[in-house]
This record gives C-alpha cells, structure tokens and sequence, in this order.
C-alpha cells in the first residue's frame, strides 16, 4: 500500500514537473512573437519618418578607408558601362542645333577660312566630283556632318550644294563673333549707264562704264565718289549720286557661274582698254588740230553728255519706281509707307530660314529678312543684327514703335545684338526665327530687347 501510494506520488510530481515545462515553453515563444512584433513596429515607423537605425551602416559608407565610394553597379548596369562620360568628347554643330532654339540662331553658319578657295564636292570625300568653288569669307550653311569622325560638313552657299572638310571652316559661336567682318559693300548701279573713271573727278579719264542693275565691289566711300574694284585687276570712282550701296554676304559659285564670271571680267577689261584707246585718241587729234578753243568745247560737250544721261535716267527710274508697288517714301505717306512694309513682309511668312542666305523667296536669316524687305523699298541698312542695331536708321524707345521698325534683341545677356524682327503692329512681329520654325509671327516681347530702330523717318 505505501509503496503504491510512493508511486502515484511520483508520478504527480513528473505531470507537474511536465505541465511547468510545458507553459515555460509557451511563455518565451510568446513572448519571442511579441518582441518579434515590437521590433517590427520600430523598423515600420523608423522607415515611415527617413531615419536609418543608427546601429546600420549604409552600404556606401561601408569602405575599408573611412572615405564613401560608390556603391557598385547592378547586373542593370555593368561596370564597363557606368562610366562618365568623356568632357572632351566634341559636339557636331548639327547635334548641338538639336539642343537649342531660340539661344542662337545661327549654330549652322559657317565662313569659310581658307587662303583663296576650297572645292566643292558631291561626296565627303576627296575622290568626290568637284560641284563648285568657295572662297575666302564667303558663308555657307550647315546641314549635316559626315565622315567616320565627322570630318567633312555637308553645306548650301548660294545655289552650291555639296561637302566640304570643317578645317576649313569658321563655324557656330566662332562664326558669330566675326560675323560682322565677313559683310561685303558693293555700289549698285540705278542709272542706265555710268562711268568708271580714273579719279573722283569728271575730268579723270574714263576708264570703263557699268550698266543698270550691275554690282561692283565698294573698297572705300568717298562722299561723293565711292572708290569700287572694276576688275579683279583694276580699281576707279563712279559718281554716289547714282548707286545704291548695299551690304551682302559672299557665296560659293557653281563651275558655271565662275566661268561666267570669269568672262565677264573679260569683258570689262576689253571695255576699259577700248575706253583708254578712245580717250587717248581724241586727246591726240585734239591736240594735232592745234585749236585750243575746240579742244575746250569738245570736253565741255563730253562732260554735258556725260551728265545729262545719267541725270535723265536717274529721273526716268525714279519716276517707274514711283508707280510700282514697291516705292520710296518721297511718294506717300509714312504711314501708307509702313502698311506697305509689313504687307510686303507678310507674303514670306512660311518661308524657311537659311543662315546667311541671300533671297527672301529661297530663304534667308534674321537680318537678311529686314535688310532685303527694306532693300526692296529703297532703303540700304546693315546685312548683320550688329550692324543694324548700331546703325540702321535712329533709336528710339519701344513705346514709340511703329508698324516697319526693327526691334533689337539679345540672348547674351545685352552684349551685344543677335536677333533682329519686323514690327507690325498690336505687340507682333514678323521675322525669319531659326531653321527650325522660319519665318513667322510672333510675340515682339518674347525675348530680351535691347533696341528699336526707326528706319523711315
């Protein structure tokens, strides 16, 4: 009976000994879960506010020299490949005009730079036709590069389309710098006939003639003789009164005009010769006659003639351009002037721009746009946005603008001009913008402006 009593006693002992075992068990893993759930509400929160545990080291901060480094790449981004790019890495002009609007219109004009002329190509390649010739300072517009490293442009000049290696070139913000320097003068002919001579004097001698509507080269302007190349080899003075003088850019020639240029020349060599002889010789029998007073009424005649048809074709021309539609402001009003301008502007809007280009129907840049329309109208002004802002017609302030005057804008920060527009009244403008939107309409206060110039009066 003890001995049974020993071993129920025993027995109770274990299951109690068991049952504590076992709600020990229960109580850590409980408590185990509730930490588990304590920590894990810290590391929400912690990571709802941005804070790190300060316990954890960031994987960029965990280098062997104390210094950061960046963190590795991922199978994303293979370390060959995150790299930075090369800072000396070279940008065509055609890729940087991609990233520019407004900033510089003129990021594809180019000057050429060369000792007299560089060929023409039909191919990027030496082995290419030759398709014309550009000489020095003439521009030219870029319309693409080629080449394995972009060696050669692919330009328009004038009526030249081909390619040329950039070495040769002065291009983008090089260009614009310059730009200025690269405009060529020339006197163009309004009488039907005009004499070159000699001298700034009607008593020089004669030394060729130019007909209506042909340019020659203004080297200096003396008042009331302008000094102009004749031939490439000969240089004399022609009466201001009777040209226009006018500022134009150079171009590339085709093979063809060069050889008509050539000739040309020719010509006006053979005429200045011809000239020279017939002078020569009239002073010859002159001179055998021995008759002084014949000799003073022969060159009295001469240079009465030689006035009198100038002066007449001068009146006539004058008078035709009175009754065309493109007219001086000598015969109308300012205002009816103006309405004319603008309207004669409009007609372009559409066109395409084309830096330094030399045609309001084929296309042209900012300042080629209002110096051909005005050019159009009688009126000489500058070929270039500097040279029109300091010295095309006179400044006034911008709440006295007209319809027809210039306004100057700057993208540099008021250093200097690089945009001009045509004024048409209501707060627009008409204007040759970029390559990219040509010539349109638009707002006259969407850029920076620095001047405004009164042309008409």
């Amino acid at each position: 009976m003890k001995k049974r009593i020993g071993i129920i006693g025993s027995l109770c002992c274990l299951g109690i000994v068991i049952c504590v075992g076992i709600f020990d068990t229960q109580r850590k893993k409980g408590n185990e879960e509730t930490i588990a759930e304590s920590v894990q509400e810290i590391i929400d929160e912690e990571a709802s506010t941005g804070e790190v545990p300060t316990d954890e080291v960031p994987t960029e901060e965990a280098s062997t020299d104390g210094d950061p480094t960046i963190e590795a790449p991922t199978d994303e981004t293979p370390a060959d490949e995150a790299v930075a790019e090369d800072p000396e890495e070279e940008v065509s002009p055609l890729e940087a005009s991609e990233e520019l609007t407004d900033e510089n219109e003129y990021v594809n004009f180019a000057i050429a730079n060369v000792d007299h002329y560089v060929n023409v190509r039909s191919l990027p390649s030496t082995t290419g036709e030759i398709v014309g010739k550009i000489y020095d300072g003439a521009v030219a517009e870029i319309v693409a590069v080629a080449g394995e490293q972009d060696e050669w442009f692919q330009i328009t000049s004038g009526n030249v389309e081909g390619y040329i290696k950039a070495e040769f070139f002065l291009y983008g913000e090089a260009a614009t710098e310059v730009m200025d320097q690269y405009v060529t003068r020339f006197a163009q002919v309004k009488a039907d006939r005009l004499n070159v001579r000699a001298g700034q004097s009607t008593e020089e001698a004669c030394i060729g003639h130019l007909d209506q509507g042909e340019k020659v080269k203004l080297i200096e302007d003396c008042g009331e003789w302008l000094h102009v190349q004749y031939t490439e080899r000969k240089d004399g003075y022609v009466a201001a009164e009777y040209v226009t003088v006018l500022e134009e850019y150079t171009y590339a020639k085709t093979l063809e005009e060069e050889q008509a240029q050539i000739a040309a020349e020719k010509e006006q060599e053979e005429q200045a010769k011809i000239a020279v002889a017939g002078e020569q010789e009239t002073q010859t029998e002159i001179a055998a006659e021995g008759e002084q007073e014949t000799q003073e009424e022969n060159t009295a005649e001469q240079e009465q003639e030689e006035q009198a048809e100038p002066d007449t074709k001068a009146e006539q021309e004058t008078v035709a351009e009175q009754t065309t539609e493109v007219i001086s402001a000598a015969n109308t009003s300012n205002e009816e002037l103006r309405k004319k301008i603008v309207n004669y502007a409009m007609q372009y809007v559409g066109n395409k721009y084309v830096s330094g280009g030399s045609s309001l129907a084929s296309g042209t840049d900012c300042s080629g746009f209002t110096c051909f329309i005005y050019a159009d109208f009688g009126y000489s002004i500058s070929r270039t946005p500097k040279g029109q802002y300091s010295g095309a017609g006179r400044s006034i302030d911008y709440s006295e603008i007209q319809p027809g005057d210039i306004i100057c804008y700057s993208s540099n920060g008021g250093k200097s001009c690089t945009h001009v527009a045509l004024y048409i009244g209501d707060g627009q403008i008409v204007h040759a913008a970029n390559s990219r939107k040509g010539v349109i309409v638009g707002a006259a206060d969407y850029s920076p402006i620095i001047g405004v110039k009164n042309v008409i009066d």
